[in-house]
């Protein structure tokens, strides 16, 4: 294990606060918690209840923060080689091992405690889960063994809209695996992207990812592949008839831009791969607006399931009036009719005054 720099000054409070933010590698939790968001409001058909929004958001960081924290102490080895990561707390020496570890339980134990109390058990249950397969299944065991490690590894990054759905819903339906699905195979060309341009720098660390392993033409072939089950994954949402014509429109017209990145990729033969660095960062937005689009295509379900139940009001109100008029008509045209007959007089009381 190649040694770990010591810090040899005393930080200040903010700079160690500062540390303690990017163990929890806080780029990657706003994108988690924005995949936790818009599942609710799929789950909701609108906008769920805030108090439960906050909650279940605050929940899912913490206990994603908290996998990723345990990720950077059991990665120090080989983070301190990489120059994507060389500058992390624990390699920079700004927090020890120890204290990382200590950090990630305390989350870990408040978030799993906010997801019980503030949502449900099931909900907590999906955060345990994910925090364990991302700790124990992807970054103990997978990611040093396979290539594969990404593909498997993958469903761990799926699991903040299942706790979503599941703080909204109570339960897991087809819908919740479907986006769970999404994630899960956009994950190896999102992820494969960023090894291709850095497959010199995980070779040097002895992490076997596929470009390493099996080589660019293969890891790219692969990417096509998984490219084209996410767009088939995107589209059931529609099929099901989950999601309407904003989701669907958004969701071809991502693809489409999604799988261009791609294909230019596999046809980029420099070796510096600077078509998988624009791959990996259109990866990114791709996600967000995707996800941004399931949010934005129960909203305007919302609105126009509104409108109609308020254009059903408005004409049932005028149907009971127009049913009171004629009512009221037809009792003044009886009892006129009445008094014109000899003999028969209409007393005030039976004419109701």
């Amino acid at each position: 294990m190649s040694a770990i720099v010591e810090s040899t000054t005393r930080p200040s409070l903010l700079s160690t606060i500062r540390a303690y933010n990017e163990l929890t590698k806080p780029g990657i939790i706003r994108l988690l918690v924005l995949t936790t968001i818009c599942t609710m409001l799929v789950a909701e058909k609108g906008v769920p209840p805030l108090e439960l929004m906050f909650w279940t958001l605050i929940g899912t960081a913490m206990v994603c923060g908290s996998a990723n924290t345990i990720n950077m102490v059991w990665d120090q080895d080989i983070d301190i080689i990489m120059s994507r990561t060389a500058h992390r707390p624990i390699v920079r020496g700004d927090i020890s091992p120890r204290n990382a570890l200590i950090f990630s339980g305390v989350i870990g134990f408040l978030g799993v405690l906010i997801l019980t109390y503030f949502a449900n058990p099931l909900a907590a249950l999906m955060g345990i889960a994910g925090h364990a397969f991302y700790v124990v299944i992807y970054t103990m065991w997978l990611k040093r063994r396979t290539p594969q490690n990404i593909v498997i590894g993958g469903a761990a990054g799926a699991f903040p809209p299942l706790i979503g759905w599941a703080a909204v819903a109570g339960e897991l339906s087809l819908t919740a695996w479907l986006i769970f699905a999404i994630i899960f195979l956009w994950t190896p060309p999102h992820f494969w992207a960023l090894a291709l341009y850095k497959d010199v720098e995980y070779g040097k660390a002895n992490v076997p990812m596929m470009p390493v392993v099996r080589g660019k033409e293969t890891t790219k072939f692969q990417m096509m592949v998984y490219m084209m089950l996410l767009l088939g994954a995107t589209t059931l949402l529609t099929v099901t008839g989950v999601m309407g014509l904003v989701y669907f429109v958004a969701a071809v017209f991502l693809g489409i831009a999604f799988t261009y990145f791609c294909v230019r990729t596999a046809f980029d033969t420099d070796p510096a791969e600077p078509y998988a660095k624009k791959t990996f960062a259109f990866s990114i937005l791709y996600l967000g607006l995707l996800f941004g689009a399931m949010s934005a295509d129960s909203l305007v379900e919302l609105h126009f399931t509104q409108r109609n139940e308020l254009t059903s009001i408005a004409h049932e109100a005028d149907r009971i009036r127009m049913r009171q008029t004629q009512e009221e008509l037809q009792r003044i045209h009886n009892d006129d009719s009445a008094a014109a007959i000899p003999g028969l007089e209409i007393t005030d009381s039976e004419r109701g005054y």
